[in-house]
């Protein structure tokens, strides 16, 4: 751009990567538009270096780095095991997907440490992942201090107490995200998690009792679940009204279906309202799995009647009850069956049964014997922890002696280039308008919409849509659509990320406004619906190529 008036001339020079794709004197008068191809080949980043330089000595320039995502999506497959006693299994695995990861620890410690880091480094910040960073990380602390070894983590405490600080409504509650409506079970687990950091010693920004008297004051506008959380959140801050309120939920119960989760939860309330329960109904309700540890409930993917959050409900009755240490092992063994796939299943459920079980792990004492393992009838390992690399096979026997547990992982990371549209739960179509019309190409300069159309079959809550934006484009805007069926929206470089509290059956549709920007050829990946806290319930399209011009 010329701002002087007159014609000049400069020398431009162009690096890609360090390659010198230009060099040479242009003249002009206004302005000049340097317009050079590249094509981005198993890289994961691109550097871009432009300068300018004139005859009378005046000299600028620029260097930009550029990340490179990989078409397609990278896959997990693997297995996790407890080995408790002598025994010998088989994983299947897949030739295809590259050689196998293993991972062997005598401690449960470790295990722990791994699932708390995947729960901090989650990509999301929602008002529930917030809290449940918030606990992970005082559990943390807590093993971290037994283990004898530094805690690093100090700094991410104190931000995240900011940041729900910030996210707290006007009346004292939170939502799903900063500007949603008042999500009781959320609100419950925050300010367990804010009363768990002060207890720790850190100071914390809670009117307890402002809050009781807003939930009190609510409490017979709240219904069904909710008022189940709101119930126990005025016992939490104050311990008052219990019993009153425990009528309430009683009657409010009797009047539907009476599952497992009700009966269960009464149960709780009961016992908070310092009420004596015989553990008869409890244990008239619990099933065993093949390896002979209890559960309450059925899999499911309701968000509070399903094995894991019944079973968490059953072991804080036990232990609160007290006496029950045989079946509280179970159970712990039982959440660490359903950690099959390397983790739990969500955040949500991953720090409470982090809280739930901690304790009683520590009771249990140190090992008494030293367990060995062999992979494949190779020699035995006995130095723990092991980690290992076998190379790719269909399946892998493994074989565990000794009476202290074994926890095993194996898993093989792939990735997909060619992805294909998957619709067993969420059916997902985008596309792109221009004007009204639908697209199939784009034309620079023109403002155009990437829409997604998500068909929901069943009522769907907590629902997250994963939009890949394609490179060549800038946002046009970054609007935050807090009516309708949307509770928040993310913006990243690659991708936009919208979030709903609850989807109906039907199609739902979604807009995102871009900037088509630089000409090429480009790669769109899958655009993605699922549960957030039930992820293996989702739906993708395929793989599609888009071109700018």
């Amino acid at each position: 751009m010329n701002y002087e008036g007159g014609q000049v001339s400069v020398n431009r020079v162009f690096k890609w990567n360090g390659k010198e794709l230009l060099n040479g004197i242009r003249s002009f008068k206004n302005s000049v538009i340097d317009t050079i191809p590249v094509k981005a080949e198993g890289l994961d980043s691109l550097s871009f270096e432009y300068t300018m330089k004139r005859d009378n000595g005046f000299f600028d320039g620029e260097i930009r780095k550029i990340p490179v995502f990989k078409a397609g999506v990278t896959e997990t497959f693997g297995h996790f095991a407890t080995l408790s006693r002598d025994t010998t299994l088989k994983f299947d695995f897949k030739k295809d997907h590259g050689p196998i990861q293993v991972y062997a620890e005598s401690s449960l410690f470790p295990v722990l440490l791994d699932e708390i880091e995947k729960i901090h480094f989650y990509e999301y910040f929602c008002n529930e992942q917030l809290a449940s960073k918030l606990r992970a990380l005082l559990i943390q602390k807590k093993i971290k201090d037994m283990l004898g070894e530094p805690f690093r983590n100090e700094k991410a405490i104190r931000n995240i107490l900011k940041l729900l600080k910030e996210n707290r409504r006007q009346d004292g509650t939170w939502g799903w995200w900063k500007t949603g409506e008042t999500e009781w079970w959320i609100t419950f687990h925050v300010v367990e998690a804010l009363l768990g950091a002060e207890k720790a010693g850190y100071t914390v920004d809670l009117n307890k009792a402002a809050l009781q008297n807003y939930v009190t004051g609510q409490r017979a506008n709240i219904y069904d679940n909710s008022r189940i959380y709101a119930i126990r959140l005025i016992s939490l801050l104050e311990g008052t009204q219990l019993q009153s309120a425990l009528n309430e939920i009683e009657r409010q119960i009797a009047r539907k279906s009476n599952t497992v989760s009700d009966r269960l939860r009464v149960l709780e309330l009961k016992q908070f309202a310092g009420q004596t329960i015989s553990l008869e109904e409890l244990n008239t309700m619990r099933k065993t799995t093949m390896f002979g540890n209890i559960y309450w409930g059925e899999q499911s993917y309701s968000m509070w009647d399903n094995s894991v959050q019944n079973t968490l409900t059953a072991y804080r009755i036990l232990t609160k009850h007290g006496g029950q240490e045989d079946a509280l092992s179970k159970i712990r063994q039982y959440f660490l069956e359903q950690r099959k796939d390397g983790q739990w299943r969500n955040t949500y459920e991953s720090v409470l049964i982090l809280e739930a079980i901690l304790p009683g792990l520590v009771n249990e004492g140190l090992k008494k014997d030293i367990p060995a393992i062999k992979i494949n009838g190779e020699a035995a390992i006995v130095k723990f922890p092991y980690t290992g690399v076998i190379p790719a096979a269909g399946t892998l026997q493994l074989s565990k002696t000794g009476k202290t547990p074994v926890y095993f992982t194996a898993f093989q990371k792939f990735h997909n280039p060619t992805p294909v549209k998957d619709a067993k739960s969420f059916t997902v179509t985008s596309y792109f308008v221009e004007k009204g019309e639908r697209v199939t190409k784009l034309k620079g300069g023109t403002k155009t919409t990437l829409r997604v159309e998500v068909t929901v079959r069943a009522d769907a809550d907590y629902v997250m849509i994963e939009v890949p934006v394609p490179a060549g484009t800038s946002y046009e805007n970054k609007v935050q659509n807090y009516w309708g069926i949307e509770t928040h929206r993310e913006y990243f470089k690659e991708k936009t990320v919208i979030f709903c509290t609850k989807l109906k059956p039907g199609m739902h549709t979604f807009n995102i406004d871009l900037m088509p920007r630089y000409g090429g050829k480009y790669t769109l990946n899958p655009a993605k619906a699922e549960m957030m806290y039930f992820p293996v319930f989702y739906g993708r399209e395929g793989i599609k190529k888009v071109a700018i011009n």
